[in-house]
């Protein structure tokens, strides 16, 4: 009886805390809509369409989640490269988490997710040379296929004039790799069990057909899910009905970017924190030159990391507070099982490749304390 009791309670909380939005948050998101309407009734009209109509898509399962390979003494690794080359960085970074190789790419479709919300430089997307690093990391193991594929905000569609506009698709195709704007793609229906916010939603199929999905989001803030890293890029393999900004009232933002997170599981994030948004986002704000490269198997601590790092700015309220951890997307994250549960489970391994190593121990040092408060 009692355990069923602190199911209710719990299941209770949860809602309550979907449904709570702060006079301050309200605010925010009555801007946010004054913004975007407006953008919305000139848009194309297949934003329109994808916003009333249903998509047609099968009915499958989530996938399950994978071992991390990237694992020390039972902890998820996380490393953090400084450096000026990001071909040089990304190999650190790949080093430091014990290599590629644990990835088994031989032979396999493997598709690459970076930001590529609109047409602007980082750190508003990704960049083209991270980008292109990876891919030629990818090839090298002899990957079957590789495709670089996302789905810009639905206010700034086509993906694909948004691809060409940063550079990103020249990048990847230059190495070898085909690029899709995945609003023009298949898409598959999932219904995950833990799912609250969103009890079904749909997902691009190509992503859920790949055998290894890689995660290249950038370290930026946002004024409405206050991040934007690991788990806010899946996001962009939404279909454009079921993303937060289609019910921008509801104070759900960063339960249901985590809930988004159930469907499939990048087995590698490589964050681009070369720029840095540290205030404002996720389309436009103020940057910050870092030079650094984020990557793990876990997408929880990768993020746990990230908004460390924004917190090392000083400059953007919403992610002040005790801990990193106390944001609503990895608490949701957490509850739901995504990655790590609590400091202890995180291995900050870091270096500099290139220059100003004191100012890097001097921030690696800030970021260690900072993650290991809970």
């Amino acid at each position: 009886m009692s355990g069923g009791k602190a199911a209710d309670d719990e299941r209770f909380t949860t809602r309550a805390r979907f449904m709570f939005v702060s006079r301050r948050e309200l605010l925010n998101r009555l801007a946010f809509g004054a913004m975007f309407l407006p953008a919305l009734a000139t848009a194309p009209r297949s934003v329109w369409s994808s916003l009333l109509f249903e998509p047609e898509g099968q009915l499958v399962l989530p996938k399950p989640l994978p071992t991390n390979p990237f694992m020390r003494d039972g902890k998820a690794l996380v490393a953090l490269v400084h450096g000026q080359d990001s071909h040089e960085m990304l190999q650190a970074g790949l080093d430091l988490l014990g290599g590629i190789r644990r990835l088994a790419l031989q032979g396999k479709k493997v598709l690459l997710k970076p930001n590529i919300v609109n047409d602007r430089p980082p750190p508003t997307t990704t960049s083209a040379p991270v980008v292109a690093s990876v891919v030629r990391q990818v090839r090298a193991e002899g990957a079957a296929e590789i495709t670089v594929a996302d789905s810009s905000g639905m206010i700034r569609f086509p993906t694909s004039e948004n691809l060409i506009a940063t550079g990103v698709q020249a990048a990847a195709e230059a190495e070898g790799a085909k690029v899709l704007a995945l609003e023009d793609e298949p898409w598959v229906r999932v219904e995950p069990p833990g799912a609250e916010s969103l009890r079904r939603f749909y997902v691009s199929k190509p992503v859920y057909e790949a055998d290894v999905f890689i995660n290249l989001p950038v370290v930026k803030t946002h004024r409405f899910a206050h991040y934007s890293c690991s788990l806010k890029n899946l996001v962009g393999i939404t279909h454009p009905r079921y993303r937060p900004s289609a019910t921008f009232l509801a104070g759900n933002w960063h339960e249901r970017i985590a809930e988004l997170n159930l469907a499939v599981h990048p087995q590698l994030t490589i964050a681009d924190a070369t720029h840095v948004m540290i205030e404002g986002g996720p389309t436009s704000g103020t940057s910050a030159r870092a030079d650094l490269l984020l990557l793990s198997g876990d997408r929880v601590a990768l993020d746990v990391v990230a908004v460390a790092l924004i917190r090392t700015f000083g400059a953007w309220p919403k992610v002040e507070g005790p801990s990193p951890w106390e944001q609503r997307q990895i608490k949701r994250a957490i509850e739901l099982g995504l990655g790590v549960r609590r400091p202890g489970q995180i291995a900050l391994v870091t270096q500099s490749i290139a220059g100003r190593k004191g100012e890097f121990e001097h921030l690696v040092d800030r970021i260690r304390q900072d993650i290991g408060r809970s």
